[in-house]
């Protein structure tokens, strides 16, 4: 069981470089892909930012968005809820990235996902931000890609 990211998640539905990877890291879990609450809303947010910046074409945004939420309704991610225990998670996982010998500079939306991830119990973050892939090693998550 993986939490991903949103880094990673929208390249299952946007077409980059490096997608065809992680479509076949998705394929060959036998376990439902762990996201968050915030993920959902972060996720509508990054298919525009693309549409805007035209990574994606015009009006694509929005309909890939609703793949994404049938994705949801069918079940194909577990979505980890924003609640007290996650936010407990966040105030112990901002301690320990800036007690930690090289500080890791985490946002704070960045510090929610991680807790949800170790909320859920996953072992694993699937990630391309550098930030989050940095403070998931000292919290002691295995990150892919490697």
């Amino acid at each position: 069981m993986a939490f991903w990211d949103t880094s990673a998640l929208v390249k299952l539905y946007v077409r980059e470089r490096d997608s065809d990877y992680f479509r076949e890291l998705m394929r060959a879990s036998a376990d439902t892909a762990v996201i968050s609450q915030l993920s959902v809303a972060e996720m509508h947010r990054a298919l525009w930012a693309k549409e805007v910046a035209r990574a994606i074409p015009e009006h694509r945004a929005g309909t890939t968005y609703q793949r994404f939420r049938s994705n949801l309704e069918r079940a194909n991610f577990e979505v980890v809820p924003f609640g007290p225990d996650v936010e407990r998670e966040f105030d112990r996982i901002i301690r320990i990235c800036h007690r930690a010998k090289a500080v890791v500079a985490i946002h704070t939306f960045d510090c929610l996902l991680l807790a949800s991830a170790l909320v859920a119990r996953t072992p694993e973050l699937i990630s391309t931000d550098s930030r989050m892939r940095n403070a998931a090693s000292v919290l002691g998550l295995a990150v892919l890609p490697e």
